[in-house]
């Protein structure tokens, strides 16, 4: 049985937000994200999203909002039903954010409708799995303009090795881990 239950990821105080916070502020050491466009894979109830937008001139959120779609996602556990308590927690969350792009898609079909995109940072926080995180990198990889970050979340997440495996294989080294399990790559 689904419930309205929502795991609170993010909330205010928490290492998870001070991390994504402190994956932010890296970011800045090379260029304002306030002129920077950015996708988001995988946006759960909002909370990273409303995060990003506060910081980023416009943040593209993916989220294909479909039950059970991710065998290794910690949300799944808390039996939230996706394609209709978390969608419209997430839209009331984001609501007011003039700067947030939403795609209701897999990240693989977002994908195909942003490859004429050029985007300065790409955070991965999608289906935990190893084969899906490898593709989210390869492929969003492709769109990230030179001097742009590839990142995500979960990387040494002991539910989610297949998050690491795919990090460890598409990067000899990450630039930085984050105490929230976030990881950063800057592409060159």
């Amino acid at each position: 049985m689904r419930s309205n239950n929502f795991y609170w990821m993010r909330p205010e105080g928490s290492v998870q937000k001070a991390g994504l916070e402190s994956l932010i502020n890296h970011i800045n050491r090379y260029s304002s994200t306030k002129e920077m466009t950015m996708v988001e894979i995988g946006s759960y109830i909002g909370e990273s999203s409303i995060i990003f937008a506060q910081h980023f001139k416009k943040v593209i959120t993916i989220d294909p909002f479909v039950n059970d779609y991710d065998p290794n996602d910690i949300c799944v556990k808390w039996y939230a039903d996706f394609e209709n308590s978390v969608y419209n927690k997430f839209l009331e969350t984001v609501q007011g954010y003039d700067n947030i792009e939403f795609i209701r898609k897999t990240s693989d079909d977002a994908f195909l409708d942003l490859t004429q995109e050029k985007i300065d940072f790409v955070y991965i926080d999608g289906m935990h799995t190893y084969d899906q995180c490898l593709k989210d990198i390869t492929n969003y990889r492709q769109i990230v303009k030179d001097g742009g970050f590839v990142g995500g979340h979960d990387y040494q997440n002991k539910d989610c090795m297949g998050v690491t495996q795919a990090v460890n294989e598409s990067f000899p080294m990450i630039d930085f881990h984050f105490p929230d399990l976030s990881w950063i790559k800057r592409i060159s």
